[in-house]
């Protein structure tokens, strides 16, 4: 069992009440001698706070919200009998009682009214708690649940939160925790997926995601760039460590996908072909390709431009590290990396090696790292070209490793949303070295600007032993459902 908590929204989640809410607000309609909506209409204006959703469907001076949630929960008790529990949501939810999984209710609606349903469904045993608000004025129900999370002490890696709405998906982005939207639900299909929300049609499918244990990792690197492992001997490790797909994303190569194909079908795992750019920017800004055509004509030019561009970087490395005093070269660099490739990793293992720094950090927090002493400035891709040479190649491109860059999240959002111009899908939302903090805040900043996210280790193998695939550094779990997703995001493009 991968999730030990289930934090579940009520209304149009676990009980499906939408047609219900429907009738009560054409009620309210009806009174005012106003035309009903329609349950396209009805998708497109739910939110939270629900007040917003008024102000669609009337004007402001007709506005008392008191009387209006007053109304509301009268005309829904009266149409109680059009309200049931979601196909799947009692066996459900008896499940995972069974299992020991711990389960809450966290609800913009009123405590006392949610527990009276649960115990008129029959749910009422097999959940630790509702949280519900105060009032029956419906909302943010945010601050509860970090709330409830903090009080319980919990993992982000041990929950997950089902609901119906993009305000869930917000309330789950503040936990930092993994989120799934039912369709059935009072936002719908269509509004859920224009904000690149992982949604489920059933609740037998959310039935299969948490009983999912299989992981994924799309951050990986051979010895065709600056890993230890070669392509085969990586998906072979991967196929070792238990992962079910695996994305291989050397730095601006593609050499090793053909090798890594091979050997991820005589495996039974699945196989990513990808990239990662490094791009001429103000600061660190690496773009991830994932389900690329490693044969595409523009990639390849692309590639072959960095290639040059790299050399001539790594030997200005090296260079500036000699006027500094250390013996290094570009030569015996290259003979570490054994192959063509060279990169400031493989700089670094030279210096280790040759006494000048005690680890491979320590090499880049002072002399090679960005705006340090022997730091060589990319010059050849923007992050702009990079995104259009993946999209070219029919895939998905990522912002990598957004701490890296040392942006504060107004200065992320303005890059982010440049770069999805020029056609971003996403973040990498999992990464071994973000906080519970900034995994919160890179996750709201994705759902904000519509964007998906993606992640991984960022596994070179014995060049960062403190980081193993598909875990990172001990906790990076990315569940296979974000792999559904981003294949789902393929296919729409």
């Amino acid at each position: 069992m991968r999730y030990k908590y289930i934090f579940w929204d009520f209304n149009g989640t676990i009980i499906d009440d939408v047609n219900n809410a429907l009738g009560c607000v054409n009620d309210l309609l009806e009174r005012k001698n106003r035309s009903p909506i329609t349950l396209k209409e009805y998708y497109n204006y739910v939110q939270t706070p629900i007040v917003g959703f008024y102000h669609h469907i009337l004007p402001p001076e007709e506005i008392d919200f008191d009387e209006i949630s007053r109304d509301y929960h009268r005309d829904y008790n009266k149409r109680i009998n059009e309200t049931r529990l979601a196909h799947g949501a009692l066996e459900l939810l008896r499940d995972l009682h069974s299992q020991g999984v711990h389960q809450y209710i966290i609800t913009s609606n009123h405590t006392e009214e949610t527990e009276l349903l649960t115990r008129r469904f029959g749910i009422s045993d097999f959940l630790d708690g509702v949280s519900g608000a105060d009032d029956t004025l419906a909302g943010s129900k945010t601050e509860r649940a970090t709330r409830l999370f903090n009080e319980l002490n919990i993992h982000r890696n041990d929950a997950l939160f089902v609901g119906d709405t993009l305000h869930d998906l917000e309330t789950a982005n503040a936990l930092g925790i993994d989120c799934v939207l039912v369709e059935y639900g009072h936002q719908g299909k269509k509004l859920l997926r224009e904000h690149n929300a992982f949604t489920v049609a059933s609740l037998d499918e959310v039935r299969s995601i948490i009983f999912d244990t299989r992981t994924v990792d799309y951050h990986t690197h051979s010895t065709c760039s600056d890993g230890t492992m070669t392509p085969t001997e990586l998906v072979q490790h991967a196929k070792k460590q238990g992962l079910s797909a695996v994305a291989l994303t050397d730095h601006d190569s593609v050499d090793g996908i053909a090798e890594a194909l091979k050997c991820a079908e005589t495996e039974g795992i699945e196989l990513v072909p990808g990239i990662e750019f490094s791009a001429a920017e103000k600061t660190e800004t690496h773009i991830i390709g994932l389900f690329i055509d490693p044969q595409n004509e523009t990639l390849l030019a692309t590639i072959q431009k960095l290639k040059d561009s790299r050399r001539r970087r790594m030997e200005d490395v090296c260079s500036k590290l000699r006027a500094l005093g250390m013996d290094i070269t570009h030569r015996e660099a290259l003979e570490i990396a054994g192959g063509s490739f060279v990169g400031r990793a493989h700089i670094a293992k030279l210096m280790v090696e040759k006494g000048y720094c005690e680890t491979i950090r320590q090499c880049f927090d002072k002399y090679i790292g960005l705006n340090k002493p022997a730091y060589s400035e990319k010059n050849e891709l923007t992050a702009t070209e990079a995104v259009r040479a993946i999209k070219a190649a029919g895939g998905l491109a990522f912002l990598a490793h957004l701490n890296q860059t040392g942006y504060d999240l107004c200065q992320l959002e303005e890059m982010l949303t440049a770069l999805k111009e020029a056609g971003l899908t996403g973040i990498e939302g999992y990464y071994p070295e973000y906080t519970p903090q900034q995994i919160a805040q890179y996750r709201a900043l994705a759902m904000k600007l519509d964007l998906a996210f993606e992640g991984g280790s960022d596994f070179h193998g014995k060049m960062k032993p403190h980081i193993e695939i598909g875990v990172g550094s001990g906790d990076l779990k990315i569940p296979y459902f974000v792999h559904t997703h981003l294949k789902e995001l393929c296919k729409r493009d």
